[in-house]
């Protein structure tokens, strides 16, 4: 027994010998670096993958959860530096422009991949076109003491932790204050200056102040309102509800090519983020490509009592151009006046909408009126109708009659279409050959 017990205790150690053996192989295999080997070489895939085809990249932005997302370029270069920018109200702000003016501003400064818990890009020098949403110092458009920020500005973050990368897309988080955004692969041969102002013009493009409000579309026929789109911070409640207790606010980036949520949102069941603009002006949810954010009819927005429309007299055909070196020659006849604009507004002391013709004679101003009636006809289509004018009008009426020809010539059914479905600021009137280009005050 004893003997037996020897024998078994060699073969048990031997056995343990050849295991660890064994592991110890495996673990050598698995951990042949170790890990600041590893983040190093993780370090040197990311400038790699930084300053590859070009090294230009769209940064979509977001300093705090309180403000609108804000678009970046950046040129990455193997040197270490990096060419940045941006064309927003802080550059313009910067700049000495008044607050809320558009400012573009490009600057070069330096950058590196360094390595903490993993891979961090790091914008290491000071850029001020960048860096002011880092900057500690107080937000200068805010003038009172309760909204001193001095020790911590706009919280916006200088690094950030890379994360993946994936079809030419960067998902990065901010280090410190840890908002995910998302770089992606811009041509190198994009013009910094041309494409952020492509950008300014898709906001433009998607809501104006002037136009009340706009719509989410959703799947199952359920519309949400959506104010305030102009300052990029949506306020959101669904239709037919009480806006003041029930709205939410959201804030947005306009991209290049369309608009963002900083984070998803859930509005009945349907979780929303991306859109992406469509060529009649509208978005498309690219998550679900069903959802949509649309505005009234044009019809609704031509006869809305509320809106100003002035006639772009540069942009003008048919009758309507005939008329106007007419109305210029009898007005010079008449008492060597100027006709300065054609106004269509809803005059609130008739309870009527009317065509203004602004005259000037020296310092003088004078509005001949004609009153008309506007009635939609179907979603793109109004007609109108054209009545007595005031005394002005009628005295005009005599003396130019031109003018008076100009406006019965605005009688009839006119198809309408516009620069954008979303903020149709600029809205076409047109009837055969004639049409005029009314633009929103």
């Amino acid at each position: 027994m004893k003997k037996f017990l020897n024998i078994s205790l060699l073969s048990l150690v031997a056995l343990s010998s050849l295991m660890l053996s064994s592991c110890k192989n495996e673990i050598d295999e698995i951990f042949d670096e170790d890990a600041i080997a590893r983040l190093d070489n993780k370090k040197a895939e990311y400038i790699d993958i930084l300053t590859d085809k070009g090294g230009k990249w769209q940064m979509e932005y977001y300093a705090n959860a309180d403000e609108p997302g804000y678009i970046y370029l950046m040129t990455f270069d193997k040197n270490g530096s990096v060419t940045i920018s941006g064309e927003n109200q802080w550059i313009g702000l910067l700049q000495g422009k008044n607050f809320g003016a558009i400012g573009y501003g490009s600057e070069t400064s330096l950058w590196d991949v360094i390595t903490d818990n993993g891979p961090v890009l790091s914008f290491n020098s000071f850029n001020k076109y960048f860096h002011l949403f880092a900057d500690p110092e107080d937000i200068p458009s805010t003038d009172t003491e309760a909204d001193d920020e001095t020790g911590y500005g706009h919280e916006g973050d200088y690094e950030f932790d890379l994360m993946k990368y994936s079809n030419d897309t960067l998902y990065i988080t901010g280090k410190k204050y840890g908002i995910d955004m998302i770089m992606t692969r811009v041509s190198p041969n994009v013009d910094d200056e041309v494409y952020m102002g492509e950008v300014i013009a898709m906001a433009d493009s998607f809501f104006n102040a002037k136009i009340p409000q706009v719509y989410i579309n959703l799947p199952n026929g359920v519309r949400w309102i959506v104010k305030d789109g102009a300052t990029s911070i949506l306020k959101v409640f669904r239709e037919g509800a009480d806006e003041i207790s029930t709205s939410e606010t959201y804030n947005v980036i306009i991209t290049h090519d369309g608009l963002s949520f900083m984070n998803p949102v859930t509005l009945d069941g349907y979780t929303i983020k991306n859109f992406i603009r469509q060529p009649d002006g509208s978005l498309l949810c690219r998550d679900d490509n069903e959802t949509t954010m649309t505005a009234d009819p044009l019809s609704s927005i031509i006869s809305n009592s509320r809106l100003t429309w002035r006639a772009d007299l540069t942009n003008i055909g048919g009758v309507y151009a005939g008329f106007l070196p007419q109305i210029a020659s009898e007005l010079t006849a008449y008492n060597k006046s100027t006709l300065v604009y054609i106004q269509l507004a809803y005059v609130a002391a008739k309870s009527s909408f009317a065509v203004t013709f602004n005259v000037k004679k020296g310092a003088t101003k004078i509005n001949p009126t004609y009153y008309v009636t506007l009635e939609p006809q179907g979603d793109t289509q109004v007609k109108m109708t054209v009545g007595e004018g005031d005394q002005a009008g009628e005295l005009y009426a005599t003396k130019v009659p031109s003018m008076r020809a100009f406006a019965d010539a605005l009688a009839g059914t006119f198809n309408l279409s516009a620069n954008s479905l979303l903020a149709p600021v600029n809205m076409k009137m047109e009837q055969g050959n004639n049409y005029i280009i009314w633009n929103i005050q």
